[in-house]
């Protein structure tokens, strides 16, 4: 139908139907890749963080943490990842707190 799929995300930032054509350049050339990350996922990461090293990531921010912790594991301990933080998360804690509310996210156990 040439329409946008609808799409859906915890996330505001990434709650939209598009792809910049610097993105499909990127993952044409193979310099991306571009994963799919559960909004209970980015919610673990988001506690990860916040609980170890008393940093918010914003939401958007936790989606590419949940990856690194995904694939941590099956990189080599001399491996070194970095994941770059963008935004304030002290902007969805009132996010989190009524999504777990309507039991819709589990808050990960300490």
């Amino acid at each position: 139908t040439g329409q946008p799929a609808e799409v859906y995300s915890i996330s505001a930032g990434l709650d939209y139907p598009g792809v910049g054509p610097e993105h499909s350049q990127l993952k044409d050339m193979g310099r991306a890749s571009y994963v799919h990350i559960s909004d209970q996922e980015a919610v673990e990461a988001f506690f990860k963080l916040s609980r170890t090293e008393g940093i918010i990531p914003a939401l958007e921010s936790a989606h590419a943490l949940a990856h690194a912790l995904r694939i941590a594991p099956t990189l080599s301990p001399e491996t070194i990842i970095i994941v770059n933080l963008s935004g304030r998360g002290d902007k969805d804690v009132d996010q989190i707190e009524r999504l777990v509310a309507r039991g819709e996210i589990i808050v990960p156990e300490k």
